[in-house]
């Protein structure tokens, strides 16, 4: 993110500034969702639901709502009258895509047909058709089969494999509306981040994030058709079977199972090693452990 100050994001939204624990105008230089944010960084807050998190929050600023009542431990408050619709202005005129320098080990394949424009690691093969953009990176002894795109801000650990038609990166769906009421996209410049040898099956799908990267975790493995949402968070040795999916920032533990169509809705919590049954409907978080299946399950 481009160096700005509190004053200065004030002034572009039309807020009025609340100093907290601050005493006065600040430096920003980055953002981050409220619950991890730190003391230079930005978020957003909207609703009760999420008050915990708020409370707990080390975020330097915080934009809220108009009449938002409350005294978080973070540095400032930033009273606006739509607070996504400023984190998204933020982002839009503040966010830089990260471009590493681009590099080929010589030790890669690189088929002819294929276009790298990103980083790619020793032994690592890509695949006939493949597009690696520019500030991708893909780890040591990946395979990238035919027809796989890695879209940039996209960091890829060692001896992972993508089978045919796999994209990782892309936007996500999600939406908010702006001041006038005009529904938008969100811009989910925050890409993907993926651990060591993890697997993806055919056609699937992981989203990029919005304000921090969408997370998958080490030896993970996921059939063909699996949609993985933003701002989703996946621990290690997950299992998800052909046509599952994820919702948008939905949070799974390490070595939970997902049969065949089974759906988690968003904003959820799926402890770990719980098991879901196939075309299972999770409409609500899951503890750990358990086994559910149905609709909703």
């Amino acid at each position: 993110m481009k160096k700005t100050t509190v004053e200065c994001l004030a002034e572009l939204l039309d807020g009025s500034v609340e100093y907290v624990q601050a005493k006065e105008n600040f430096e920003i230089l980055g953002f981050a969702p409220v619950h991890c944010a730190e003391k230079n960084q930005v978020s957003f807050f909207i609703g009760k639901a999420l008050m915990g998190e708020l409370r707990d929050s080390c975020a330097g600023l915080v934009l809220v709502p108009q009449d938002f009542v409350g005294s978080p431990n973070v540095g400032a408050l930033l009273r606006v009258k739509n607070p996504y619709a400023a984190m998204v202005k933020i982002v839009e005129n503040f966010s830089e895509p990260e471009f590493l320098e681009s590099s080929v080990a010589s030790t890669a394949k690189i088929h002819p047909s294929a276009v790298v424009e990103g980083s790619v690691g020793e032994n690592a093969v890509i695949g006939p058709n493949c597009v690696v953009m520019r500030g991708a990176k893909i780890g040591d002894g990946c395979v990238l089969q035919a027809n796989v795109t890695i879209y940039s801000n996209v960091k890829v650990g060692k001896d992972c494999q993508f089978q045919a038609g796999s994209v990782v990166g892309s936007r996500g769906f999600g939406f908010y509306f702006d001041e006038a009421g005009v529904r938008k996209m969100v811009p989910h410049v925050s890409g993907v981040r993926i651990g060591d040898r993890s697997e993806f099956g055919a056609n699937c799908v992981v989203a990029a994030g919005f304000l921090a990267p969408t997370t998958i975790g080490a030896d993970c493995h996921f059939d063909s058709f699996v949609q993985i949402g933003h701002n989703c968070t996946v621990g290690n040795r997950v299992y998800m079977a052909s046509q599952s999916g994820l919702g948008g920032t939905t949070v799974v533990e390490d070595d939970c199972e997902f049969a065949g169509g089974a759906q988690i809705a968003g904003h959820l919590k799926i402890g770990k090693g719980a098991v879901i049954a196939a075309k299972a409907g999770v409409t609500k978080s899951i503890p750990a452990g358990a086994v559910y299946a149905g609709f909703p399950s």
